[in-house]
């Protein structure tokens, strides 16, 4: 278990230094590892996003008072639900694929936020870039958040249009027709 950890955390630095615009300084590893999760991102009062958990995460969400992490990890480490269910946080994995997302990961993950729109929520993947994604696409389709606005709490952490696959689905999402 200890050994998938340490994979996930691995490949999730990994990705994140391999994205273009990304480098390795002292300050953008500080900035980057400075919350509870890598890439905390406060998108307002009821909603954040992040990477990872960081030593000591937990404890701080439970403070923060989320209740609710929504995990978009496809592969998230095991025993993750009992380990923030001793913090009093549910957890709920939807599966999203780095380099496949599909338009029903959006409409479960979509669901989900509908279902908990009144609770302190967490979006998390590994490094936080299919969280803010994914988030940014919730906020825009179905909060009616003006795109500018969304926009900037995505590019917090990362720019899509870097990315042919997530760029490609989030004009695809975009784009669809209700």
């Amino acid at each position: 278990m200890q050994a998938e950890i340490i994979k996930t955390i691995l490949f999730a630095a990994i990705v994140s230094l391999a994205m273009p615009g990304n480098s390795c300084d002292a300050a953008d590893m500080d900035i980057a590892h400075a919350g509870p999760v890598m890439n905390y991102h406060r998108v307002d009062e009821r909603l954040v996003t992040g990477g990872h958990l960081m030593p000591g995460g937990l404890a701080t969400l439970k403070e923060q008072g989320i209740k609710v992490v929504i995990d978009l990890r496809d592969h998230p480490p095991a025993g993750e639900a009992e380990r923030l269910a001793e913090y009093g946080i549910t957890w709920i994995n939807v599966p999203v694929a780095w380099g496949n997302p599909t338009a029903s990961d959006f409409d479960q993950f979509s669901a989900l936020m509908g279902e908990h729109e009144d609770a302190h929520v967490m979006v998390q993947c590994a490094a936080n870039y299919r969280a803010s994604a994914m988030t940014y696409l919730y906020q825009v389709l179905v909060d009616g958040v003006p795109e500018a606005e969304a926009k900037q709490d995505l590019h917090a952490i990362w720019n899509p249009d870097d990315n042919d696959t997530w760029h490609e689905y989030i004009e695809a999402i975009k784009g669809r027709q209700p």
